[in-house]
């Protein structure tokens, strides 16, 4: 008995020993792999397009103006690494093509007294840590290109899964302005960069840009062309044209004054002839007219109305009609009665 007990004690040190020697290898390797694991994932800094001042869409990276003269907001996230295992990032804006050759410039706004020269830092934000303005300069005023310098993640709060928040620019989109503009950052190791906890540069780096553009309504399509007086069940075709300021496909929704619903008919290309055929099954006056939509959603203001008269159809006997017809094969009928009576 007192060898099984000296057995089981001696097995148990045993244990214990190996534990010791183990558990903290398995804990460093695990480490190490964690972060081996990080070192090859993808590196990125990216904007993010979340909201304007007026009518717009954002799909992806992408943010779709459908009117010029508003204030877009953008943010910068950066993803692909673990904050716990960062020291710094650094973000520098590439302003270069604020201005596309195309329409207007896009300027910066929101930096308190010069809205034209800054952007600013939304430091409100519970997951932002900024150090100041003494640790790097958060605003680089050198040729336009705007610096989020020095910030430092940790203790900082994920926006979900490893992306993180950075900071914000605000810019104003004049009414001049047109095309599509792109808000990038500028590449190089002094520029945009990551460093990891041991102060080294983690390498490659992925940017992604955002792009803003300048989405116009399509013009007020024609008066639709057609039959103006037609009959009840037979079908008549009606044709339009619009012009789309962007060049973009447009789809036609024709209005015939009936109350009935309609569909969208297209899509045609900008300037390009559009048609669809209706059937009116009452007597009437209707006035019909089109609205276009062009491939981004947006509908242009109804055209003129056209005057289309769809009469009662005539009836080749009415009731009058009918009741001297009756009489007169009455008539026929006694005539040959009459005819007997007057020759006796």
């Amino acid at each position: 008995m007192k060898n099984n007990i000296k057995i089981v004690y001696k097995t148990a040190i045993i244990i214990t020993i190996c534990l010791a020697f183990v558990i903290p290898g398995v804990a460093f390797t695990e480490k190490n792999l964690y972060k081996q694991t990080l070192v090859f994932a993808d590196a990125t800094f990216e904007w993010i397009p979340v909201n304007a001042s007026s009518l717009h869409t954002i799909i992806g990276n992408e943010i779709i103006l459908h009117e010029t003269g508003q204030i877009v907001t953008l943010e910068i996230y950066v993803s692909g690494w673990s904050p716990k295992l960062l020291k710094t990032v650094q973000a520098t804006v590439n302003s270069s093509k604020y201005s596309n050759g195309v329409g207007g410039t896009l300027i910066p706004y929101g930096w308190p007294g010069t809205p034209e020269n800054g952007c600013f830092i939304d430091t409100s934000r519970t997951d932002f840590v900024f150090n100041g303005m003494v640790f790097i300069d958060a605003v680089y005023h050198s040729a336009l290109d705007y610096m989020w310098g020095a910030t430092l993640l940790m203790g900082g709060k994920s926006d979900g899964g490893f992306s993180y928040y950075l900071g914000t620019l605000v810019l104003e989109i004049p009414t001049t302005a047109n095309g599509s503009y792109i808000i990038d950052f500028i590449d190089g190791t002094s520029n945009t960069f990551m460093k990891d906890d041991g102060d080294n540069q983690i390498l490659p780096i992925i940017t992604t840009p955002a792009v803003i553009t300048i989405n116009h309504a399509p013009n007020k399509p024609a008066t639709p062309s057609g039959t103006t007086n037609g009959k009840v069940g037979k079908t008549y075709t009606y044709t339009t044209n619009c012009i789309d300021p962007d060049g973009d496909f447009v789809e036609f929704w024709f209005d015939w004054g009936d109350g009935h619903n309609s569909s969208w008919v297209g899509p045609f290309a900008s300037g390009a002839p559009g048609s669809a055929s209706y059937i009116w099954t009452t007597q009437g006056t209707y006035n019909i007219k089109v609205k276009a939509r062009d491939s981004k959603g947006i509908e242009s203001i109804w055209s003129d109305s056209l005057s289309v008269t769809i009469p009662r159809n005539k009836v080749l006997f009415n009731t009058q009609h009918i009741i001297l017809f009756m009489l007169l094969v009455r008539f026929q009928n006694m005539f040959p009665i009459l005819h007997l009576l007057f020759r006796q």
